[in-house]
């Protein structure tokens, strides 16, 4: 795992207000990377970080999903739309798709989730009254990427591991694992504290 941001770093990436944002973990509206509601250390945040809340966002204005169900689509397909992500990095030529689809005109009806290039979510895609809502990977990344630009942020090549290496890949994969056990224990010491 990179060195991790702190949480002004991390609020520019994302383009949110600091009150904003712990609204939002109050709430259940926030999306880490890896499925997790919040870091496992407070202040800090990882790049990927940012992908996912600015993905949870994407689905919020674009897509017309409640804040809230938009960070659970998100914490919840965490390796889904991570996997999109190490494609769209190691292959920009073809494009990868988080894809809404509204099976029902009743706004309250939840929708189909599909990722993958075009070809794989037609093949997935239910019958539906509406077209697919289709994010690419690659408009997050020039996202994410203009936010730190502006914000005079220095973004690594990479977000991602390279699968192709690896040894490499192997070992953030077992990082991300590690990271998100100790998510898990900081939430378990904190429900034994408020106990």
């Amino acid at each position: 795992m990179r060195e991790p941001l702190d949480r002004e770093t991390f609020l520019a990436l994302i383009q949110t207000k600091s009150t904003t944002l712990a609204q939002r973990q109050h709430t259940g509206e926030a999306a880490f990377a890896f499925g997790l509601t919040k870091p496992p250390h407070i202040n800090e945040y990882q790049y990927l970080d940012a992908a996912a809340a600015i993905l949870a966002s994407m689905l919020n204005l674009w897509a017309r999903l409640e804040l809230k169900h938009a960070a659970e689509i998100v914490r919840t397909h965490w390796d889904d739309w991570l996997t999109l992500l190490i494609r769209a990095e190691s292959d920009p030529r073809t494009a990868q798709f988080v894809a809404v689809i509204r099976t029902s005109l009743d706004p309250a009806a939840p929708p189909h989730i599909a990722m993958g290039d075009a070809a794989h979510v037609g093949k997935v895609a239910p019958p539906s009254e509406r077209p697919a809502f289709m994010i690419p990977m690659s408009f997050l990344l020039r996202c994410l990427r203009e936010n730190a630009r502006r914000a005079g942020i220095d973004l690594p090549n990479r977000l991602t591991v390279d699968p192709a290496d690896k040894a490499a890949y192997a070992k953030w994969r077992a990082e991300i694992d590690t990271y998100r056990e100790a998510a898990g224990a900081r939430r378990a010491k904190a429900k034994l504290t408020l106990a």
